[in-house]
């Protein structure tokens, strides 16, 4: 397993899904298309955010920190952050498009695994 899609799938399981399902539709979540997202969770880990290496209590505060910074960001900065996003997914070569897409799908298939109360005991 990619150290990508670990940590990835890590976020997701320190997350409560009553918080992921407060989100939907609303937030970060809402906000950004799913590889607008990816490219942003990237951009978190390229600035030195190592998912891996932390606790769940600390991805839960560095997952808060995000979405305070997000929160206080204005309207403006929001839709440049996100036409950033997308200009990062857009320059990405058929491949790494690809690879993107497959997380994307990857990570989806495990949030409907989590909310149907399937993957709380893996």
């Amino acid at each position: 397993m990619k150290l990508t899609t670990l940590a990835l799938s890590a976020l997701v399981l320190a997350v409560p899904a009553s918080a992921i399902a407060q989100q939907t539709g609303g937030g970060m979540h809402g906000f950004f298309t799913p590889e607008q997202r990816e490219m942003y969770m990237e951009q978190q880990k390229a600035n030195g955010t190592d998912w891996a290496s932390m606790t769940p209590d600390q991805r839960h505060v560095q997952f808060q920190a995000m979405r305070a910074k997000f929160d206080a960001m204005s309207d403006a900065d929001k839709q440049k952050l996100k036409a950033d996003m997308q200009a990062k997914f857009d320059s990405l070569t058929p491949d790494q498009k690809k690879a993107v897409e497959q997380k994307v799908a990857e990570h989806e298939q495990h949030r409907q695994q989590m909310m149907q109360g399937g993957g709380q005991g893996n």
